[in-house]
């Protein structure tokens, strides 16, 4: 079986996840999105030494677009990560293997440009760079993951549990909204809603993260996939339902996992197809 990994909403989540889980994905405050979770880098180094007594992988994520003002204290971040000797570091902007091959640094790399992770001629790219595994992007299918395993050296991972990310911007989109509207209410979860369909939105300072309206679960596909790691997403999933789903997906435990939640396979077996529309 694929090694699990999967993100924390906080430390505390820890303890109930280890019987389940093979390697762990950090943000850091600042430096991440898309994560459920960002922590300090000395959060950081504590979990890190009581992960490495019980032989877990630690990634961390530093998969936001980067600024002029962000790169300086990127740096440092790299620098202090270096000390960790963890498994490796999750990137979306080039200034991070950039960073790396400047300062020598040796930490392995993780390729996490989200929608942009399709193909393997990229791939074997930046493999040259100490990109040693890709997150693989949620649009293809599992006939394409397969021909990627095919034609690259990378280590893969695939999401197949939880909201996957659909759209990121700079903005801060429900400020804006509450503000042009004069709206006082201070709520935790905000959702849009079109055509019937109820779509979770988040705002990390700044920018604004939209999910999709339904939880994958992929676990009837997963024995298809040829990848190394299947990761598992807590955004927006209730605790305790989101460590019974890491016992069923580890115990093969699929009754139980239907209860949670429906099977649903996301793009695995949809091919994506462009086509001009009519004018």
């Amino acid at each position: 079986m694929p090694k699990m990994m999967i993100t924390l909403k906080k430390k505390e989540m820890l303890p109930k996840t280890l019987p389940f889980v093979d390697a762990y994905l950090f943000g850091i405050e600042g430096f991440s999105v898309n994560e459920v979770g960002s922590f300090s880098i000395e959060e950081v180094k504590n979990l890190v030494s009581l992960l490495k007594e019980k032989k877990k992988q630690i990634f961390i994520s530093l998969n936001k677009n980067m600024f002029s003002k962000d790169l300086e204290p990127l740096e440092n971040v790299l620098e202090a990560i270096e000390k960790l000797h963890i498994d490796g570091i999750a990137f979306y902007d080039v200034s991070i293997p950039s960073i790396m091959k400047r300062r020598g640094f040796l930490t392995p790399l993780l390729w996490s440009q989200e929608h942009f992770t399709t193909n393997y001629a990229t791939m074997n790219y930046w493999h040259e760079f100490n990109v040693l595994y890709t997150q693989l992007s949620c649009e293809i299918t599992t006939e394409e993951i397969k021909e990627i395993r095919k034609n690259t050296n990378m280590k893969l991972i695939a999401q197949v549990f939880g909201y996957v990310p659909m759209f990121y911007s700079k903005r801060p989109f429900i400020s804006n909204y509450k503000k042009t509207f004069s709206i006082k209410e201070e709520g935790v979860n905000y959702f849009i809603e079109k055509a019937g369909e109820k779509y979770p939105i988040k705002e990390e300072g700044d920018s604004t993260e939209v999910y999709t309206s339904t939880v994958l679960n992929a676990y009837l596909e997963m024995e298809k996939l040829e990848v190394d790691y299947l990761f598992f997403s807590s955004f927006a999933i209730e605790e305790e339902k989101f460590i019974e789903v890491l016992r069923c997906y580890r115990e093969r435990d699929k009754e139980g996992l239907e209860k949670l939640y429906p099977f649903h396979n996301g793009f695995f077996n949809t091919k994506t197809v462009y086509r001009v529309r009519d004018l």
